[in-house]
């Protein structure tokens, strides 16, 4: 089974160094290596992945959710979190599924009722 192509300008690369404040908005795929602080939302069919020397500090609303930096914020996922061995997730979690690799840190509380996410939204 083939995976659909990635056009190259549907992925936002937010290099290390970057630091960035406020609301920010993507869609499709974005992929942070460096400072996010304040709301981070992701359009409908989003991946956001927070590489090892990214920091988020504020809430994030995402489809799928990949953490390989250090998070500080509520998290809101409508289809998965994965936060890797290098990752840092401090903060209440709603998603369907949630993964922690081993060596991974998550502090927080956890809902896993989809019931419940459909009623947040994004």
């Amino acid at each position: 089974m083939s995976q659909p192509a990635i056009r190259e300008s549907a992925i936002n690369v937010i290099s290390e160094g970057t630091r960035i404040e406020g609301r920010i908005v993507f869609d499709e795929i974005c992929r942070v290596h460096g400072t996010l602080v304040g709301e981070v939302r992701a359009n409908p069919g989003s991946t956001l992945i927070l590489a090892e020397p990214s920091v988020v500090e504020g809430n994030i609303h995402a489809d799928v959710l990949i953490v390989d930096g250090y998070v500080r914020g509520d998290v809101v996922t409508r289809t998965r979190i994965v936060v890797s061995s290098t990752g840092r997730l401090i903060g209440n979690v709603t998603t369907p599924s949630l993964k922690l690799e081993f060596g991974s840190y998550f502090e927080g509380a956890c809902t896993m009722d989809e019931k419940a996410l459909l009623k947040e939204g994004p």
